[in-house]
């Protein structure tokens, strides 16, 4: 297979990471084209993005008229893509330079991956959560909210879902699951396996993705020597309306995969707890939250 890529990201009022992510990809030799799917921006950056498009050839805008999600939004720059390999990167991650090149060499020596994901970091180098995790299990998400690994910290039925707190990863290993905020591909693994699951408007699709690919007869690999630099929480963009789609989101991911091996009121127990989680979460956040949403309501309505 050959060594072209086309890069799709994913831009909702990002700020001004932006510009660093799009020179970083830019700076990728491999990359034959950058897909950037606008679900919102304002103005003037929408302005700066054009003229950007219209002196570099390699740069495909496709602009929504609204927020169509994360996972439609990948698979409208996939289906447009050219390139043997699509990357998916989020707009506040930063690469480095080779980033590209050190991922297709992962893929060289592993005929059997079909998902690379990197070492997502802080700026200042620590290991985020997220980039090497377990599977997302009904069981898992209990452990997870109630926090029971802290009762049986060293028993494998208490395994936490990330695995970045455990010992460091500084080479390419197989796991279950990896990070939707950098994730390479062949774009005919991509195709076969349907793309995104446009259900999940924003949250969970990446461990939807990578569970399908072992279900594929594909593996998961995380790249532990390929630092990605993920700068958090720079959308512009409300924390009720990230938790609300993570809940959706979730919810739905543990009918879709664990329906035939869970009793159905165990899903609905989970279902009730992660919405319980975010009716805390909005009760706490609301009085701050609300004003400033209707202030960035009012500023992108007459923007």
């Amino acid at each position: 297979m050959g060594r072209s890529v086309s890069s799709i990201t994913v831009v909702y009022y990002t700020g001004p990471v932006l510009w660093a992510c799009i020179e970083s990809l830019l700076l990728q030799p491999e990359l034959v084209e950058l897909i950037l799917v606008v679900n919102g921006i304002d103005a003037a950056s929408r302005q700066r993005l054009r003229e950007l498009a219209g002196t570099e050839p390699r740069i495909r805008l496709l602009e929504s008229l609204r927020n169509i999600g994360f996972a439609a939004g990948c698979n409208r720059g996939a289906a447009v893509a050219t390139a043997d390999r699509l990357a998916f990167v989020n707009p506040d991650c930063v690469l480095a330079p080779g980033t590209f090149g050190a991922i297709l060499e992962v893929f060289d020596a592993q005929p059997r991956a079909w998902l690379i994901g990197g070492r997502l970091q802080h700026p200042d180098g620590r290991e985020q959560r997220g980039g090497r995790r377990e599977i997302l299990s009904p069981w898992r998400a209990f452990v997870e909210l109630l926090r029971l690994d802290r009762l049986f910290p060293n028993h494998p039925y208490f395994t936490r879902l990330n695995s970045h707190e455990s010992e460091p990863v500084n080479h390419p290993v197989e796991v279950p699951t990896v990070s939707g905020a950098f994730m390479m591909i062949a774009r005919a693994h991509y195709e076969q396996l349907g793309g995104m699951d446009d259900n999940m408007f924003l949250h969970s699709d990446d461990l939807d993705l990578s569970i399908r690919v072992g279900q594929h007869g594909g593996q998961v690999w995380y790249a532990g020597h390929v630092p990605i630099t993920h700068h958090l929480s720079t959308s512009d963009v409300s924390r009720i309306f990230i938790e609300w789609h993570k809940a959706r989101s979730t919810s739905y991911y543990f009918v879709k995969h664990f329906q035939n091996s869970y009793p159905r009121w165990t899903l609905s127990g989970i279902s009730i707890l992660l919405w319980a989680r975010f009716l805390m979460i909005a009760v706490i956040t609301l009085p701050t939250d609300l004003p400033r949403s209707v202030k960035r309501w009012l500023q992108r309505r007459f923007d």
